[in-house]
């Protein structure tokens, strides 16, 4: 044993005799310094919105089950506007009227009657009045047949003022009429 102390005396001596030189010590000192400080710089992350949101939860679990329950909101959001749609167009559709159909600037009382008649199917009163689909279409046709008729006849009078102003006149001559009765 004594012998490879001896050895391992030896090899420790030659190996300190032997250094390498190092001529460049400068070079190697900055190259050192720039890793050391490259490797302290922190890179600047970019903006990510779960950070932002959830940042401020440090624990990893929590943070997933928060990100993973605020997605299950938005979609149940997202559900629920969807379904809320469909009724309403179901809604829509359940009138049985069309665009076309819609009686614009009929009085509400005639346009309640028949919009109630046509929810209800003729069950509003004891006795079912039977009216057919073709009927009532043809009376929503006629009627807004009239309401164009009338729109047309209210444009050509504000359009001649003679004629507007005879119109005017017989109006009150009707209504001086009507208050002597």
């Amino acid at each position: 044993m004594a012998g490879e102390s001896e050895k391992y005396d030896r090899i420790l001596k030659i190996l300190r005799k032997s250094r390498p030189d190092l001529g460049e010590t400068d070079d190697i000192e900055e190259k050192v310094i720039n890793r050391i400080i490259l490797a302290t710089r922190k890179v600047k992350p970019s903006f990510n919105i779960l950070e932002f949101l959830f940042g401020w939860v440090y624990i990893g679990w929590v943070r997933t089950g928060l990100v993973a329950v605020s997605v299950l909101l938005l979609a149940a959001f997202g559900y629920e506007q969807a379904m809320i749609l469909k009724r309403i167009n179901n809604l829509n559709a359940r009138t049985g009227f069309s665009e076309s159909q819609i009686i614009s600037g009929v009085s509400g009382e005639i346009n309640d009657k028949l919009l109630f008649y046509r929810i209800t199917e003729g069950k509003q009163s004891d006795k079912p009045i039977k009216i057919s689909n073709r009927q009532l279409k043809k009376l929503i046709e006629s009627i807004n047949e009239l309401q164009i008729k009338y729109n047309d006849l209210i444009r050509i009078i504000e359009e001649n003022p003679e004629l507007k102003k005879y119109i005017d006149e017989k109006i009150t001559e009707n209504d001086r009429k009507k208050l002597k009765l």
